[in-house]
């Protein structure tokens, strides 16, 4: 997590120093990739481990737009147990415009959950629908050209699909702190 903090950190002043004077354009189509760091809570438990994602969304004008985001971790969990878990969300993007070069962001949708639990003579699959709310920050780093610095929590009650775990549904939290790159068409 320092490390993700460190290199987004870096990355922004790196930006802010080297800035074009074009203003951006904040408003069309984007799409862009992300390096996640996901927590998952499931089982009064967590875990945590590296993902990655793929957002994409329209901006109808400076301050309105709507964003899908699909991220999954292939590897969480013990030497014991394996968990992969991911979403697909859907929700309104409202943003505050800092200056030319910076914004910020509020979001909160709906979600499509997954969480596949591998392990101990047990391979049992959790599927549902939830919520999810995010907060950002974006920098323009050209006219087209976008990196963001992001937090987001999706959270619903997933139910598993064989029941070998004698478990009907779970509560399942999973939290997200992202770098991502986009480009605005």
């Amino acid at each position: 997590m320092k490390k993700l903090s460190l290199v987004a950190v870096s990355l922004l002043s790196t930006l802010v120093a080297g800035q074009a004077s074009a203003a951006a354009d904040t408003t069309g189509f984007y799409v862009g990739g992300a390096l996640n760091r996901v927590t998952v809570e499931a089982f009064d438990d967590s875990e945590t481990g590296t993902g990655f994602g793929v957002y994409g969304g329209y901006n109808f004008n400076e301050w309105f737009g709507l964003e899908a985001n699909l991220f999954a971790t292939p590897d969480l969990g013990d030497s014991d147990v394996d968990i992969t878990a991911g979403a697909l969300t859907f929700a309104p993007k409202f943003t505050l415009q800092i200056n030319d070069m910076f914004s910020a962001y509020a979001k909160v949708g709906v979600a499509s959950m997954a969480m596949n639990v591998d392990g101990l003579g047990f391979d049992e699959d959790f599927t549902g629908f939830g919520w999810t709310y995010g907060v950002g920050i974006n920098a323009a780093v050209t006219e087209r050209l976008n990196v963001r610095f992001s937090y987001d929590v999706t959270t619903g009650d997933l139910e598993a699909d064989h029941k070998h775990l004698n478990v009907n549904d779970i509560d399942t939290d999973m939290k997200q702190l992202a770098i991502g790159v986009h480009y605005q068409f």
